[in-house]
């Protein structure tokens, strides 16, 4: 695994921010940023980087990776909690049986008056812009780093 793969593998883990919320109907419309983020688990649906990235070192760049992922991982379920943790699961298969169920438990809370939310433990938190919340779709960008490239990595996640 590339030192890039690895960086971003661990930034999708640590999913983060929040800045201006799209509303996809009235149900959605009176519930706060917190309700519509912890009703139920998220699976990440996109994984898109701009530029793009040669993810696994053969020379050829792609700009969304999701289907580079073996289907063990792309089942991977998030859950926010409204006590603050948040639970990364294994979800329906596990890439390798004898790995535990529940892969993290960490903590996660809005930042920046709800326009980020920021995951992790104090001290090694990450944090993410908010592009869009409703009751079926989060999705956030993160800006990273590597090699002297700036990327944006756009996570889609769909209940």
């Amino acid at each position: 695994m590339t030192q890039f793969t690895k960086k971003a593998a661990i930034v999708m883990l640590s999913v983060a921010a929040m800045t201006g919320c799209k509303k996809d109907d009235s149900k959605t419309s009176n519930k706060s940023k917190t309700e519509l983020l912890t009703t139920g688990s998220w699976k990440q649906t996109s994984i898109y980087f701009s530029p793009a990235v040669d993810w696994d070192g053969d020379g050829h760049k792609e700009n969304e990776v999701i289907n580079l992922y073996s289907p063990c991982d792309r089942d991977d379920l998030m859950t926010f909690k409204t006590n603050g943790t948040v639970v990364n699961d294994e979800g329906a298969s596990k890439c390798d049986p004898s790995d535990p169920q529940v892969i993290e438990t960490t903590h996660w809370k809005f930042a920046d008056n709800e326009t980020k939310i920021v995951i992790g433990d104090p001290g090694v938190e990450e944090s993410a812009q908010l592009l869009e919340l409703t009751s079926s779709v989060l999705k956030v960008k993160v800006t990273m780093e590597e090699g002297g490239v700036t990327y944006t990595e756009t996570l889609t996640f769909g209940h």
